[in-house]
């Protein structure tokens, strides 16, 4: 089965190219990606999550990551068609707690979309997850770690969550260490979020010395003057500078360099996450997709700007005709009524070496 999806994917591609899809400079990228298609029974004896998810994919194989100059980052999100047969998916509703993850999966925490998200943190958010400093201020009392979606399946789906605990020893004896990586672009951006007020009253939870992962911050000169003078650099806490001006790439380089991070779970929120795709440094989206959850959810009578401001793919806009602008689906698996879908989008890496400069490289984080 895994040599079918691999082949289903290549004769997709040369489809995509013979319709002048995609270049063919996107079509040897994407062959020279290649894919990892990991069998949950076979590789992890996964039992309970093969039955749902047979196959997990990663839009990369495993020796072109190690190959990048810069780590392969993936984001993940939940979204919510807007009305019945739109096609339209939105991913957030401002003003509601956690984004109004709730509201978009019907009133309650969705089944696949908890375990979907579990194997994300675990499978591409071992070795790092990344945010923002406004994320991370904003949820201050989040873990970031997978055992946050696992919780919901925890009581109800005990095996399922043996089977996670499980993955995750698993990769856990890949690595040394484990990172938190705190993207925050200058000394505005920690003065604007507030992060030393809530360090300081030990609101932070990631600051707590039970965390396992050590933090980066990922920041400019100016940002280091300013923040290291509170949150002081220790065993745990470090701080990697890009310059007297922030250049994202030039930070990947240095974490991929310095801290031996090949991959990153990208979770820092949709305009951050698009400032890193202008970049061309994430390389997928991990997205599970939920049904119109209902009137008394989404009701866009008196809220129609959340169709423009909010949306996170149109059916028909990708490269192949799926939903995310600029790229095309890998793979999708069907849980109920979820849909969790793996997309990739080109890499402007020219096997991670780092390119001239663009204007988008100081995009405000």
């Amino acid at each position: 089965m895994a040599d079918i999806i691999e082949e289903q994917y290549k004769t997709k591609l040369y489809s995509l190219h013979e319709k002048n899809a995609i270049t063919r400079e996107q079509l040897d990228h994407f062959l020279k990606r290649g894919l990892q298609i990991i069998n949950t029974r076979n590789q992890f004896n996964l039992d309970s999550i093969s039955k749902i998810l047979p196959f997990i994919i990663i839009g990369a194989s495993e020796s072109y990551i190690n190959k990048l100059n810069i780590p392969y980052q993936a984001t993940s999100y939940v979204a919510a068609e807007t009305f019945p047969e739109s096609g339209r998916y939105i991913y957030k509703i401002p003003g509601t707690k956690g984004g109004g993850v709730r509201q978009l999966t019907g009133g309650q925490r969705k089944f696949g979309d908890n375990l979907y998200a579990s194997t994300h943190k675990i499978l591409i958010g071992y070795e790092a997850i990344l945010f923002s400093i406004y994320n991370l201020v904003e949820n201050r009392e989040q873990t970031w770690e997978w055992t946050f979606y696992a919780s919901y399946l925890k009581q109800s789906f005990p095996d399922l969550y043996e089977d996670l605990c499980k993955l995750n020893d698993i990769h856990l004896k890949k690595i040394s260490s484990q990172y938190f990586i705190v993207v925050a672009r200058n000394s505005k951006s920690f003065q604007r979020s507030g992060i030393i007020e809530s360090y300081l009253k030990n609101q932070i939870t990631i600051f707590n010395q039970s965390s396992q992962r050590k933090i980066i911050f990922l920041t400019d000169q100016s940002g280091y003057d300013y923040c290291s003078k509170v949150i002081r650099e220790t065993d745990n806490i470090f701080y990697v500078t890009t310059g007297d001006r922030f250049n994202i790439r030039n930070g990947l380089f240095h974490l991929k360099k310095k801290y031996n991070i090949n991959l990153i779970l990208n979770d820092g929120g949709r305009i951050m996450s698009n400032g890193f795709k202008e970049n061309g440094v994430i390389g997928e989206e991990r997205i599970t997709l939920e049904p119109y959850p209902g009137k008394q959810f989404l009701d866009f009578a008196n809220n129609y700007y959340l169709l423009k401001d909010y949306t996170l793919g149109i059916k028909g806009s990708g490269l192949d005709g799926s939903e995310l602008n600029g790229a095309l689906m890998v793979h999708s698996s069907k849980i109920k009524d979820e849909s969790a879908n793996v997309y990739v989008y080109p890499l402007d890496d020219d096997n991670g070496l780092i390119r001239k400069k663009r204007a988008s490289d100081n995009f405000f984080i």
